[in-house]
């Protein structure tokens, strides 16, 4: 799974992580909020994909620094 995105809880659900079908082989653009909530996403091949998140949160920090850069009142 690679992350990729923008702008807690609330700002990281804007974030998507891409994941591929193993299946078919299909890319699929999964919302962290359905990684955070539901663990699993559904293919439209009909596979279940189960989602494990691994993603370090220096990764994901740095998504969110780089869509919103740290000002000086706030950083």
């Amino acid at each position: 799974m690679r992350a990729y995105g923008f702008g807690m809880t609330g700002e990281l659900d804007d974030i998507e992580a891409k994941v591929d079908c193993p299946k078919c082989g299909k890319e699929l653009s999964v919302p962290y909020r359905v990684i955070r909530l539901q663990k699993a996403v559904g293919c439209s091949c009909g596979a279940m994909i189960r989602l494990e998140d691994d993603t370090p949160i220096g990764v994901l920090q740095a998504l969110i620094d780089e869509e919103n850069p740290p000002e000086a009142e706030n950083d």
